[in-house]
């Protein structure tokens, strides 16, 4: 039987150095872990501020296009804000997992993959993921390209981010060496035949496999009521796939944090300015759609 929980317990135990690499002599991953995951909130905004830009976007881009289509006197949907952040807590919001990368969240268990997927459902409910402009005839077809053009044909949830967040979202130069690393490479190179012997999974690419679709939308639970078989299933594989993967990710994982633990002030130290510029930016988005309501006249 699996030891789903066993990896949290070994997530917080404290890391011996390995010879020859500057770092301090004990490393608490679990704390790391959690820094790392600040920073990326730090960069790529919480909860709140990405629900604000959300609702910004909505007012903009859904109100701009209803405008555009009422002035040309066509009618249009006025699409209902159905955010994709409901459900989401800042905790969903790290570092995550799923990005193929040795410092992937080891506690995860596809949490993310699955609150996506209860987001498609919110929105297909509210009549917005196909058809956010409702059913439009032909002959207004040329009408809704004029007016979706100057957002470039985008829906309200497909925002923008601040200036400086894809740059930084990457963290360049602290995450690339360790992963480059003999030491890691050397101890990532067990993973595949683990994955194989121990949980019969043959992975070529981790995001691949980590992202294989387990579960959809249409068969997420609606209003309370009980999973259906689909769903269940589902998610069972999922945290199968997950856990197997942190299993055999974890000596590499616990060497990666390990050497990160040290090198996570001195980046933002060396970034502080891009930092604290997205950081205004996503303060000043939340402080923008403080009074705006949440649907369009």
């Amino acid at each position: 039987m699996r030891k789903k929980w066993a990896l949290m317990a070994i997530a917080s135990l404290f890391v011996s150095p390995a010879p020859g690499l500057a770092a301090p002599e004990r490393v608490d991953t679990a704390d790391t872990a959690a820094r790392l995951d600040r920073l990326e909130l730090r960069i790529t905004g919480d909860r709140a501020e990405l629900r604000a830009s959300e609702l910004l976007s909505y007012h903009r881009v859904a109100g701009g296009v209803v405008a555009c289509m009422r002035a040309a006197g066509k009618p249009i949907r006025t699409p209902p804000f159905v955010s994709r952040y409901d459900g989401f807590t800042d905790a969903d919001l790290g570092f995550g997992a799923g990005r193929g990368s040795v410092f992937d969240s080891i506690t995860d268990r596809g949490r993310r993959a699955i609150l996506n997927e209860l987001a498609a459902a919110r929105a297909a409910r509210a009549g917005t993921l196909q058809e956010p402009w409702g059913p439009v005839r032909p002959a207004d077809v040329a009408a809704l390209n004029r007016c979706t053009a100057p957002y470039q044909h985008r829906t309200y949830p497909d925002f923008e981010p601040p200036d400086g967040v894809y740059r930084l979202s990457g963290l360049p130069g602290l995450l690339g060496p360790i992963e480059r690393d003999p030491a890691v490479v050397a101890a990532m190179k067990p993973y595949r035949a683990c994955m194989k012997v121990r949980f019969g999974y043959d992975v070529t690419e981790r995001t691949d496999f980590l992202y294989t679709p387990r579960i959809s939308y249409r068969d997420a639970p609606v209003d309370g009521r009980p999973p259906n078989a689909a769903w269940t299933r589902g998610i069972r594989q999922i945290h199968a796939a997950f856990d197997a993967d942190a299993s055999c990710r974890l000596p590499a994982y616990r060497l990666a944090m390990r050497m990160l633990a040290p090198r996570i002030g001195p980046w933002k130290r060396q970034h502080r300015e891009e930092l604290d510029t997205v950081r205004a930016a996503w303060k000043q988005r939340v402080a923008e759609a403080h009074d705006l309501p949440q649907s369009i006249p």
